[in-house]
């Protein structure tokens, strides 16, 4: 009787064991599929990072380039501008240069001529006095 008391004690750790391994594989294969899941969800959430990434590098350089694009535009206007006032600065200054000889001849004439005047004036009040 003691040998059967011990069989069922026996048999009964066994199914327990066995019924404890059977917990244990099916913890284990579920642990498994979340792993699996998990890997899963990481990759696609790492594809998914790259693709943003790759997104905002295009978006920025295409930001940069009309940038860069726009300050060329703006660099190329100030040039046009500045070699137009400088055309017009000398073309003043040639201009004024003219009218200045001009001015400086037509005063020598009036200044020839008031002389010429005066010199007429004279001999003519000479000329009344004798």
């Amino acid at each position: 009787m003691h040998r059967h008391i011990q069989d069922r004690g026996s048999k009964r750790e066994l199914l327990v064991l066995t019924k404890e391994r059977r917990v244990l594989v099916l913890q284990l294969e579920a642990l498994r599929a979340e792993l699996q899941q998990t890997e899963q969800d990481l990759s696609q959430q790492n594809n998914t990072h790259q693709t943003e990434m790759h997104c905002l590098r295009e978006e920025s350089l295409q930001v940069f380039r009309v940038f860069r694009d726009v300050c060329e535009e703006q660099r190329r206007m100030s040039e046009e501008r500045y070699r137009t006032v400088l055309l017009e600065a000398v073309q003043d200054a040639v201009y004024l240069s003219a009218q200045n000889q001009q001015l400086q001849a037509d005063n020598k004439e009036l200044s020839k001529a008031l002389a010429e005047l005066k010199d007429s004036l004279t001999a003519q009040g000479e000329a009344r006095e004798k």
